[in-house]
């Protein structure tokens, strides 16, 4: 088959950008238009189907400049010029020009049939496994990149909260994968020792195993009780310390969140343990190099940055170290050395970048903080990719102070590499800024740092979700006070949608409903779960139709195969038949997905892809009702439109591989 991977290198948007740059040079050389520095030319889709497949408004865009430099005097009579050139292209079928100077561009049939055979050239790859499929978008530079999400704490299961983060985390993986990315997923699990809440749930383990009540601030649940249990089984291997019950309740607890988390579609290339730094040291080598490039120190103040509207900082003021400061919203921490135990506090002074105060790295008893295990973790973190390029951290609700800190913890990472020096080439220091900075030079390299940090990393918030029964918000908590886990949440739909289905089935549609919703909104922002809808089995439920699509599919070609026909190599439309208005929708709807996924690489936003889901299954459910496919008087047509099946399924199959939801080739239709 000719031009092997073609689909790889062509996206439809792109190709008619392309095809229309290449007829303004054309104008350019012939003398018709001036050679001018004029605007990128855009392809965006009429606001009227009808009149046509794409539309750019370059003439309005270009005509000032062109005009100054002795062209056409209007964006109208710009874009006559233009239509009329491209009309001599044999890959439109018309090319009209509307209003101002919009120019409307419908593609020929043969364009059109081209994208089939592109997209059946790589029909049996997949999107995860081969990015080639569907197409990195054009000007993507590929990068290295490290994706964090979910990272809770290792003494509970993953809850219906945490449920929306692993979706949106583990989709946005695989949609950098699929735009051409290297990516690694981590999860880093907080397992200090001497963390506060792990002592607690130790001493809750602990507590049932030995037959006493679970301690007042302790960890109350079934699940605890299942742990104990499996605790129970170890106890003649271990002292009976806490530390042995902290060690292995949190290593039941990670297997529980693993198990939970597969089901679910969720995986990592780490589990990157925090203990692991300080067993190796690397905290303490951090501490030392901040300490040494003047960024961390002990002196006892802590300095705050207040700000106005606007983040724009109006003053800095230190605050003398007293009892509570060096507390203030710093978490646990891990112990630090014997030599320490009386020590001066340590801050890392992250007013330098950006940060709205400093932060303790150890206090005076000689713990160390979370900052202390992020300063270490984040410089590890570039080594997953190797020389990762850039850092993305998904967080929960209500965790938006930590965007600055963390843009600040790397910003000093950063500067352990750096030399500083006292050269500036910016202002003189402000007041608030002789606060902050020793010098002018200081300023500039903390600045730079800061500048590089936001650039390589990324703290992404996903916003809280309400879930609704009857219309009304459902309580999400068990009697007994117990966390609803996303595993309970899976089991639960997947015994409404599959009531006879085997437990394994259950599990699978319920994971394919949730995860299907928790991506339906932006990350960003707030949305309510419908629990009825997501368990009715009907078309309402968008899980369920985008489904049947696939399954339909898969069913026509059966017949297909049946009859004799089978889907050609490179589908040609009938000479004697037009392109059916339905068959058209759907080229182009299929052809959008290199678009959308290079988008969704962009700013993140998956949640288009379900709503893309639905719109190309609304699409093929319009064109299958409308054309008949199988028809074994018209073996011709058949064929070519057995081919636009076959390349719907691959476009349906490649969006449900993003978006980490199962492509069932049998499923029965249950009517609203």
């Amino acid at each position: 088959m000719a031009g092997a991977c073609r689909y790889a290198r062509r996206v439809l948007r792109a190709d008619v950008t392309s095809w229309i740059q290449t007829a303004i040079e054309a104008l350019v050389a012939s003398g018709a238009l001036p050679s001018v520095d004029g605007p990128p030319v855009a392809v965006d889709d009429p606001k009227n189907p009808d009149h046509g497949d794409f539309a750019t408004n370059w003439a309005m865009a270009a005509a000032k400049p062109i005009a100054a430099a002795g062209g056409p005097q209007n964006p109208r009579a710009l874009g006559e010029l233009l239509a009329a050139s491209l009309r001599s292209d044999p890959r439109f079928e018309s090319v009209d020009v509307a209003g101002p100077g919009f120019v409307n561009l419908r593609l020929a049939p043969d364009a059109c049939a081209r994208v089939l055979t592109d997209v059946l050239e790589r029909s049996t790859g997949s999107v995860l496994d081969d990015p080639g499929h569907f197409g990195r978008p054009n000007g993507t530079r590929p990068e290295r990149i490290n994706v964090e999400f979910v990272s809770v704490n290792p003494n509970g299961p993953i809850t219906i909260g945490s449920g929306r983060g692993a979706a949106f985390g583990s989709t946005l993986a695989n949609v950098l994968a699929a735009a051409g990315h290297t990516v690694h997923r981590e999860y880093y699990i907080n397992d200090g020792v001497n963390s506060e809440q792990m002592r607690q749930f130790a001493e809750s383990v602990k507590a049932i195993c030995e037959g006493r009540p679970v301690p007042e601030k302790g960890y109350k649940g079934d699940y605890v009780a299942d742990v104990a249990k499996q605790v129970a089984d170890l106890l003649a291997q271990g002292d009976g310390s806490v530390v042995w019950f902290q060690d292995r309740s949190q290593d039941f607890m990670l297997q529980k969140q693993r198990s939970d988390l597969e089901a679910f579609g969720v995986t990592f290339d780490t589990w990157f343990s925090e203990q692991s730094l300080h067993d190796s040291g690397k905290v303490q080598e951090h501490l030392a190099a901040l300490t040494e490039v003047g960024v961390a120190d002990e002196g006892a103040f802590r300095t705050k940055l207040k700000t106005a509207k606007g983040g724009v900082v109006e003053e800095a003021v230190r605050e003398p170290q007293g009892t509570g400061v060096e507390d203030e919203d710093e978490g646990e921490g891990q112990p630090g050395s014997p030599e320490d135990a009386q020590c001066s506090t340590l801050w890392l002074r992250s007013t330098k970048f950006g940060d709205d105060m400093d932060r303790v790295l150890r206090r005076r008893d000689g713990r160390l903080t979370y900052i202390a295990s992020d300063v270490a973790y984040h410089a590890d973190k570039f080594n997953r990719p190797v020389d990762a390029d850039r850092l993305i951290t998904v967080l929960g609700p209500d965790h938006h102070g930590y965007i600055g800190r963390l843009h600040a913890v790397v910003a000093a990472v950063l500067s352990e590499e750096r030399p500083r020096g006292d050269v500036s080439v910016g202002t003189p220091l402000s007041d608030w800024e002789q606060v902050v900075y020793a010098s002018e030079g200081e300023r500039d390299a903390c600045r730079s740092a800061l500048s590089e940090s936001r650039r390589r990393l990324e703290v992404l918030i996903f916003q809280l979700v309400r879930f609704m029964k009857d219309g009304r918000p459902a309580p999400m908590r068990k009697r007994d006070g117990n966390v609803y886990a996303l595993i309970d949440l899976m089991t639960e739909i997947g015994q409404k949608v599959k009531p006879g289905a085997v437990p394994t089935e259950q599990l699978r549609a319920g994971c394919d409903v949730a995860r299907f919703f928790y991506l339906m909104r932006h990350h960003d922002t707030t949305f309510d779960f419908d629990l009825d809808l997501a368990e009715r089995q009907s078309d309402e439920n968008p899980v369920f139709y985008v489904q049947y699509a696939h399954a339909r599919i898969c069913s026509v070609m059966d017949r297909g195969r049946e009859a004799g026909i089978e889907v050609p190599d490179d589908p040609v439309l009938p000479a004697d038949k037009g392109l059916h208005g339905k068959e058209r929708a759907l080229i182009l709807k299929i052809a959008d997905l290199p678009y959308e996924t290079g988008r969704c690489a962009e700013d993140y936003a998956v949640s288009r892809l379900t709503t893309y889901a639905v719109e190309l299954a609304r699409t093929y459910h319009h064109f299958y009702e409308a054309c008949l496919v199988v028809d074994l008087e018209d073996r011709e047509t058949s064929e070519w439109r057995l081919a636009l099946c076959a390349a719907t399924r691959s476009a349906l199959k490649a969006t449900f591989d993003l978006l980490g939801i199962s492509a069932p080739e049998r499923m029965a239709r249950v009517e609203a």
